[in-house]
């Protein structure tokens, strides 16, 4: 089989997880003297090409050292670069090797989200690049996206865009971009497809929902909205639905996370609905609290 070129690109029918990378990028991520490669031809930006090559062959989940950079060392790279107070000393070289990091992340989790079973926790590290509110979006708020995305999907019909009034909001068009891009590989069609899908727990649809949730203010409501709306209709109606006999059940654990991801969306797209979500949050948690299942006390203490 190819190994991968200098560039981290792979070639070839097969292909080899870059295990030399993957164990240098764990030694510099995961410690608490950490330096994160932000090159593409250094070990993230291989491990994540060489993750979503072999994620396009339904691979990624069968190779043993994909599945543990995906689940273990990734998220902490994403982690640390998104989340950390450091992020404000870094010079503008750094912040454009993120944004392309994020840019090949977005790559990884489009092909990935087309297969089964859904990706709970790379969907968790989406929803983390995804967010306006982390230190690495809030340092770079007032850029502006790096293309066109009216060229791509059409005037008007960009899944994401920066707000109109600069009074009210900063461009933040590099989160734009992000989610864009993410349109532009399928990933949005994709998810739309999985929440349609009729046996779906809903850990996963909860896990599906978050990364809109936390940019919904970024989204493009006439392009976004009509793919969204019947899924947020559908899941009040399943946590009104919900018996006693139910709260029991561990899956349950995910319906505050979930109500507060419907929540955000419906503060976007319906305004009407969000007294009804936060009322459904108060009496969910309210019957937790009743119910005599101990996990079910705890979860609704832990949400309080």
């Amino acid at each position: 089989s190819q190994k991968n070129d200098e560039n981290g690109n792979c070639s070839g029918e097969g292909i080899e997880f870059p295990t030399t990378n993957l164990y240098e990028l764990e030694s510099r991520v995961l410690t608490d003297h950490w330096s994160i490669p932000y090159k593409r031809e250094e070990s993230l930006g291989k491990c994540l090409i060489a993750s979503t090559y072999l994620a396009r062959l339904g691979l990624s989940d069968s190779d043993e050292n994909c599945k543990r950079f995906m689940d273990r060392c990734m998220p902490e790279a994403f982690k640390k670069l998104l989340t950390s107070s450091a992020v404000h000393k870094w010079g503008t070289e750094i912040h454009e090797g993120i944004y392309n990091m994020l840019m090949l992340l977005v790559d990884l989790v489009a092909e990935r989200v087309k297969q089964d079973p859904i990706p709970v926790g790379l969907l968790g590290v989406l929803t983390m690049a995804f967010n306006p509110d982390n230190e690495y979006h809030f340092k770079n708020r007032m850029k502006v996206c790096q293309r066109n995305w009216a060229e791509v999907f059409g005037e008007g019909n960009m899944h994401a865009v920066s707000p109109i009034s600069t009074f009210q909001k900063e461009p933040h068009g590099w989160l734009v971009d992000l989610v864009n891009r993410f349109a532009e590989l399928g990933g949005f069609s994709a998810i739309q497809s999985k929440l349609n899908s009729e046996d779906i727990e809903l850990g996963a649809i909860s896990a599906l929902v978050q990364p809109f949730g936390v940019c919904a203010e970024y989204l493009n409501s006439s392009v976004v909205q009509p793919m969204l709306d019947p899924i947020i209709h559908k899941m009040i109606k399943y946590v009104q639905n919900v018996e006693e006999k139910d709260l029991k059940d561990k899956r349950l654990v995910s319906i505050p996370e979930l109500l507060s991801g419907i929540k955000l969306l419906c503060m976007r797209f319906q305004p009407d609905l969000v007294t009804a979500v936060d009322d459904l949050r108060l009496d969910i948690l309210l019957r937790m609290l009743k119910s005599p299942h101990f996990s079910a006390k705890m979860n609704s203490l832990k949400e309080v």
